[in-house]
């Protein structure tokens, strides 16, 4: 991972915002998929 133009690097979340931003995408991504998981769940039960 070599440094970029802009002093970020690539592939590595660098600066605090990003990485919280990351974080908090992942619990909101984890949440749908749960839900969807949740869903599916309760469609095969009614069958």
């Amino acid at each position: 991972m070599g440094a970029n133009g802009n002093g970020k690097r690539n592939g590595w979340t660098y600066n605090k915002n990003a990485l919280k931003d990351n974080i908090e995408n992942n619990k909101y991504v984890r949440n749908v998929r749960q839900k969807l998981l949740e869903e599916k769940l309760k469609k095969k039960l009614q069958k």
